[in-house]
């Protein structure tokens, strides 16, 4: 139980993913990746990156649509089960300058192996992103929306919020057969204080949240 209220603490402060798609795959396409990264701590007297780890899978369902799931292995070393399942829609196309706009609504969720305890955080990214060059890599912007359901957090505390909110900026670099290298930076919950929770967070925004950094290796197929 302890280690789920470990994991609950620093995801109730900051969502801990980066952004599973941002452009659709076209019909058809797989993809499964694995990303690195999360909010920024001290530790030992450096700066690092919480050492979340993620595998991912996609699946193009239309060239508007895409379907994906991933399975959290940092949470799955401490005893925790942990999964998001979403999706993401095209919303509007590029026109020149401006950019296509795409929402990835989701579910968070995680459990301990036996079931019992079990959180869940719907969360919607909301992205925009310019495509260019003949291989159409892509740069993007957006925020990224985590709603807490539960009023009361670990040892039946109040919740710190019920809406988490994340801006984020990325980049996705299309490299030769079919392999992607995905990057994103965050800043994670700026709408809480990140001198309330004993996590030591370091943010550029001083004693507000987080900031967050990820990279993402992807194979499509």
């Amino acid at each position: 139980m302890k280690h789920l209220i470990f994991f609950t603490i620093i995801i109730t402060l900051a969502s801990c993913t980066a952004s599973r798609f941002v452009e659709p795959l076209e019909k058809g396409t797989h993809t499964v990746g694995v990303n690195f990264g999360g909010p920024l701590i001290e530790f030992g007297g450096a700066t690092i990156p919480v050492p979340f780890s993620a595998l991912n899978y996609g699946y193009g369902v239309d060239s508007n649509l895409t379907v994906y799931g991933g399975l959290h292995l940092t949470a799955a070393y401490f005893g925790n089960i942990q999964v998001d399942l979403g999706a993401t829609y095209l919303l509007l196309p590029q026109n020149k300058y401006v950019p296509a706009i795409s929402i990835s609504p989701a579910l968070n969720i995680v459990t301990r192996y036996n079931f019992i305890d079990t959180k869940i955080w719907p969360a919607i990214d909301i992205n925009g992103f310019w495509n260019y060059g003949a291989k159409k890599n892509y740069a993007y912007i957006g925020i990224s929306n985590w709603i807490e359901l539960s009023r009361l957090r670990a040892h039946n505390e109040s919740a710190l919020t019920r809406w988490v909110w994340s801006p984020q900026l990325g980049h996705n670099l299309k490299l030769k057969k079919g392999f992607q290298l995905q990057t994103e930076i965050k800043l994670l919950a700026p709408n809480h204080k990140n001198n309330e929770v004993f996590v030591p967070y370091r943010s550029l925004l001083g004693n507000r949240g987080a900031s967050g950094v990820f990279i993402n290796f992807i194979k499509t197929f």
